[in-house]
């Protein structure tokens, strides 16, 4: 008698399909397709390589959205261009004092900002912060960063704060009370043309 639908002979059938994957060569069994145009129908969470922009990229059920948008080219871009300033607008330098360098990997941005006094003539009065350039990636959430500044041989602790949304950071000094204090022309040292301030940081980029 015979069986309608009958099951198949699992055994044979797997043994099968591994006589046929023995067959091809490793490049074959390892390697995805190389096809011109994205899945037509993907499943949201699909993962592809797209080997026209060189990132992954992830299906969110409307469109393919970039895992790490800068993942191969982390190059360190250097910004001289960035201006120094303090609240009271009177600080006076020339050439370009702060030096920025920045790596981008995705949606994280490490960060080291150097001020050299060498071409500050005055170093006004007023809390000391520095604007980044137009064009500098907006952050997703304020930034704090720590620093030193380094001072006839002595280091002073520092760090500095840029609000959600702006570009502007402004330095700070911690208290021994554990509060802070802003960062002037002679607080926490007086600064001279041999000072140097240092401030590194990573954020999240909007």
């Amino acid at each position: 008698m015979g069986y309608i639908n009958q099951p198949p002979d699992l055994h044979a059938l797997f043994s099968d399909i591994e006589a046929r994957l023995r067959k091809l060569e490793t490049a074959q069994r390892f390697t995805a397709p190389d096809v011109a145009t994205n899945p037509t129908y993907p499943r949201v969470g699909d993962i592809i390589f797209n080997n026209t922009t060189d990132l992954l990229q992830y299906w969110n059920g409307t469109q393919w959205l970039e895992i790490a948008d800068n993942n191969l080219s982390t190059s360190i871009t250097v910004t001289t261009n960035a201006t120094l300033h303090t609240t009271n607008a009177n600080l006076v330098y020339t050439g370009n004092p702060v030096t920025v360098e920045s790596q981008r990997i995705g949606k994280m941005i490490t960060a080291y900002g150097e001020i050299v006094g060498t071409t500050v003539s005055s170093w006004g009065t007023g809390q000391i912060y520095f604007q980044l350039p137009a064009g500098f990636p907006v952050f997703a959430h304020e930034v704090v960063a720590s620093g030193t500044i380094k001072d006839g041989g002595t280091l002073y602790t520092i760090f500095g704060v840029i609000p959600q949304g702006d570009n502007k950071m402004y330095l700070y000094s911690p208290t021994s009370n554990g509060g802070s204090d802003t960062v002037t022309h002679n607080k926490p040292a007086v600064l001279d043309s041999t000072s140097v301030i240092v401030i590194n940081g990573v954020a999240l980029i909007a």
